[in-house]
């Protein structure tokens, strides 16, 4: 009995260490000022910042490059708007890919969000289907939940 007691603990130790993975997201910005978050940044812009996400591995949530290719987020704003400043913050908190478009002084940008929301206001939020206008915290995490977005990471403070 006193020879397996180790294995035992060695077996539990191991199915009980998580995978750990990191992801590298680049923040890109294109030749009309639009903000993207991508893994590279495609032809035509350039890397404006870089930041290493490091989580869990494995199969325990959903794959976030398939929710991204399912459900693109696109963020449309303007400078100086706070309910875009606190849309942004949700989006980055929770560490998800998405297109910033700049609307300001940009016509097609501007008819492109039209289209997309049926409206100028800003911040607009398009996640895969959904459309959401203003800020409301609630409004994004569900939308993004529906989408099958992971829930942001447990932490002690209020988001």
């Amino acid at each position: 009995m006193n020879k397996l007691l180790p294995a035992c603990v060695f077996a539990l130790v191991v199915m009980n260490t998580p995978n750990v993975s990191a992801v590298t997201v680049v923040e890109c910005v294109d030749a009309d000022g639009n903000t993207s978050f991508r893994d590279q940044c495609p032809p035509g812009s350039s890397q404006k910042g870089k930041k290493e996400i490091s989580g869990l591995g494995g199969n325990d949530g959903p794959d976030l490059s398939a929710v991204a290719a399912a459900n693109p987020i696109t963020l449309y704003t303007v400078p100086d708007c706070d309910a875009c400043d606190l849309t942004r913050n949700a989006l980055s908190g929770r560490d998800l890919p998405f297109t910033e478009k700049n609307v300001q002084d940009n016509a097609e940008m501007q008819e492109e969000l039209k289209t997309a929301t049926g409206g100028l206001t800003v911040p607009g939020i398009v996640i895969g289907d959904k459309v959401l206008t203003g800020y409301s915290r609630d409004a994004i995490d569900s939308a993004l939940n529906g989408a099958g977005y992971p829930a942001p990471a447990e932490s002690g403070t209020p988001q």
